[in-house]
C-alpha cells in the first residue's frame, strides 16, 4: 500500500469545505464513493460535523500554517479490504502522525483500479485548540505501511523515500499522464555518457549530441532541451548538481553552441507516449493536433470576450457621463441634484458588476470547454465514445497479475471489448488502464477486457446480473478466481438460480452440481408430501 500526505499547491491555505465537497462528489458515478464518515465530532450528521470542524479551525487565530492535513491511503490493484479493516487502518495512521482525538472526515473511493481512502484531518485539536504539524511524517508513514502490509497480507511496496522533490514529481507525472518526461528521457538516453565527461567542453559536446544544453539559473544548473523544456540538473542525478560538477570539472564554462545548432542533431527530446505493447504514434499526433486547435480556439474566444467586456464597459461609462451632464443641466435644488447623482452612480456600479459577472461566467464556460486534457484522459474520452484502438492502448498499460475477485473465460476474446454497452450510452467511466464501468440493469459492471471484476460484499442479486453478463460475453463455461468465500458464493448463486453454466475448476463445478441437487430435492420434497396426503383418502374409498 501507499500512504501520502498531499501538500497544498499554492500559498493560499486549503479550504476544508471545498476539499470535502470534492471528496464527496459522486461525479456521475454510481460506485465512486463506498463510505463516508466523520470522527471525533459531537454528531454523526455529515453537514453538522463539517460546520463543527470549520468552527474549530476558526477558533485558532494564531496558526499561520495550513490547518488541514490531507492523507491518502492507496492499495494495490485487486486488493480490497472490508470497511472495518479500513477504519482500523485509518485510526492507526492518525495515531502514528500524532492526530489522536483530532476531527476528521474519511471517504473511500472505489472508482479507479486502486481502492483508496482520503482522510481530511483537522490539525486544530478540538479541546486544546492548538495546531499539530507532524515531524518527519514520511518516515512514520513508511514504517506503518510495512507493518500493515505484513499484517493484512498485502503486496509489498518499496517505501524508500526520494529526497529530491523534483524526481518524485517527475515520476508521478509519467505514471499519471503516460507521457515520457524530460527527466526520464535524460536518465534513459544520456545520463551514462554525461557522467563519463571529464571537462566542461566534453560535457557540452555530449549534451549537444542529445539536443541538450546546460545553463546557470539562480544558484544551480538546468538542462534545457531543443523545445525549451527545462529540468533541474540535480533532479536527474545528484552528481550533476552545480557543487558536484564544479568540484569535478572546475568553474562553470558556458557552451559555445547556439540554440539553433541543437536542432540539427538526430537525438532530441520530444514528449511522446511511454513505450508499451501497442503503437500509438498516430493517435498521439491526433491528440496533439486537437489540443493545439483547442488552445487556439480558447485564446481567440478569450480575446473576443475581453473585447466585448471592454466595449460594454466603455458604453456604460459614456451613458453614466451623459446622465451626469443631464443632471448638471436641469434646474433643481442642490439636494435633489445630489440624490440624482447618487442614483446614477449606483446604476453605473450595478451595470459594471453585471458586465463583470457575465464575463466571468462566459470565461469559465470557455475554459471548461477548451481545457487542456492529458494523454490518458483523452484516450479514456475517445474510448468512451467508441474508439476501439484507444481502449486497446489503455488496456496495454496494465502490468502485473490481477489478484481480486473475478469472472472470466479460459481464453478471453480481446476483439469483443467494444460491444453494445458502448452504443447504448450506459458507460459511466473508463479508467487509465482501460477498466470500463457500465450499468447492467441496476448493477454496476467492471470489465477490463479479460475479466469481470467483482467487489467484496457484492449482494447476491447483483452477482446474478454479473453472471448473466459473463454468460453473454464469455459463454457458459466460466473461470472463477478470487477468495474461497467468493468462489463458494458464486456456486451457490448459480445453483440457486438454476443458471446453465459450468466452471473450469473441477472442485468448484462438483460443488455447484451438489448444490443443484440439494435445491431440486428441497423443491420436490414438499410436493411429494402433499400428494401422498391427497391420495390416501382416495385409496380408502
Amino acid at each position: 500500500m501507499i500512504a501520502k500526505i498531499i501538500p497544498i499547491k499554492c500559498v493560499r491555505k486549503s479550504n476544508y469545505a471545498a476539499l470535502i465537497q470534492y471528496l464527496t462528489d459522486p461525479q456521475g458515478k454510481s460506485e465512486r464513493i463506498s463510505q463516508i464518515q466523520a470522527a471525533n465530532c459531537y454528531t454523526d450528521d455529515l453537514t453538522a460535523a463539517l460546520i463543527e470542524i470549520q468552527n474549530t479551525q476558526k477558533m485558532n487565530t494564531r496558526a499561520k500554517s495550513d490547518k488541514t492535513c490531507h492523507l491518502v491511503l492507496s492499495f494495490p490493484e485487486g486488493e480490497r479490504l472490508l470497511h472495518a479493516d479500513l477504519n482500523a487502518i485509518e485510526e492507526r495512521f492518525c495515531d502514528a502522525l500524532g492526530f489522536t482525538g483530532h476531527q476528521r472526515f474519511s471517504v473511500v473511493h472505489d472508482d479507479t483500479h486502486n481502492l483508496h481512502m482520503h482522510i481530511a484531518i483537522n490539525k486544530i485539536h478540538p479541546k486544546t485548540l492548538t495546531i499539530h504539524n507532524p515531524y518527519y511524517d514520511y518516515i512514520k508513514v513508511a514504517k506503518l505501511c510495512e507493518q500493515i502490509e505484513q499484517e493484512y497480507g498485502l503486496t509489498t511496496v518499496n517505501h524508500e523515500t526520494l529526497n529530491d522533490k523534483a524526481s518524485r514529481v517527475a515520476q508521478e507525472i509519467e505514471s499519471r499522464t503516460g507521457v515520457e518526461s524530460l527527466l526520464g528521457w535524460i536518465k534513459r538516453e544520456a545520463l551514462t555518457e554525461i557522467k563519463r565527461s571529464d571537462s566542461w567542453q566534453d560535457l557540452h559536446q555530449v549534451l549537444a549530441r542529445h539536443g541538450l544544453a546546460i545553463k546557470e539559473r539562480g544558484n544551480g544548473l538546468v538542462l534545457i532541451a531543443s523545445n525549451n523544456v527545462a529540468v533541474k540538473a540535480s533532479s536527474v542525478d545528484r552528481s550533476l548538481s552545480k557543487g558536484n560538477l564544479t568540484q569535478r570539472l572546475g568553474a562553470f564554462v558556458p557552451s559555445e553552441h547556439s540554440a539553433q545548432s541543437l536542432l540539427h542533431h538526430t537525438k532530441h527530446y520530444q514528449p511522446r507516449p511511454l513505450q508499451n505493447r501497442m503503437e500509438s504514434s498516430s493517435l498521439y499526433a491526433r491528440y496533439q493536433q486537437e489540443q493545439s486547435d483547442s488552445a487556439r480556439q480558447r485564446t481567440n474566444q478569450w480575446a473576443l470576450l475581453r473585447h466585448s467586456r471592454d466595449r460594454l464597459v466603455t458604453l456604460a461609462k459614456r451613458e453614466a457621463q451623459l446622465k451626469r451632464y443631464l443632471i448638471k443641466s436641469i434646474k433643481a435644488g442642490r439636494l435633489a441634484k445630489k440624490a440624482l447623482y447618487a442614483i446614477a452612480h449606483q446604476q453605473f456600479k450595478t451595470r459594471i458588476e453585471v458586465i463583470k459577472n457575465d464575463y466571468q461566467r462566459a470565461y469559465q464556460r470557455s475554459k471548461a470547454n477548451h481545457s487542456r486534457m492529458g494523454w490518458l484522459d483523452w484516450l479514456a474520452k475517445e474510448a468512451k465514445n467508441g474508439h476501439a484502438e484507444a481502449l486497446v492502448i489503455l488496456r496495454s498499460r496494465r502490468t502485473g497479475q490481477f489478484k481480486g475477485n473475478q469472472i472470466s473465460a479460459r481464453q478471453s476474446d480481446e476483439g469483443s471489448i467494444v460491444d453494445g454497452h458502448f452504443k447504448s450510452g450506459l458507460v459511466e467511466s473508463i479508467s487509465k488502464i482501460g477498466t470500463v464501468t457500465y450499468k447492467a440493469g441496476s448493477t454496476t459492471i467492471r470489465d477490463d477486457g479479460k475479466r469481470l471484476i467483482v467487489l467484496p460484499d457484492t449482494p447476491q442479486d447483483a452477482l446474478v446480473d454479473i453472471l448473466q453478463v459473463a454468460m453473454n460475453k464469455y459463454g457458459s463455461h466460466l473461470a472463477i478466481n478470487g477468495t474461497e468465500p467468493f468462489r463458494l458464493q458464486i456456486a451457490e448463486v448459480a445453483a440457486q438460480n438454476q443458471m446453465r453454466i459450468t466452471f473450469d475448476d473441477k472442485a468448484l463445478e462438483q460443488n455447484r452440481q451438489q448444490l443443484m441437487k440439494q435445491h431440486r430435492a428441497n423443491r420436490t420434497q414438499p410436493l411429494g408430501g402433499i400428494r401422498s396426503q391427497a391420495l390416501t383418502p382416495r385409496r380408502g374409498l
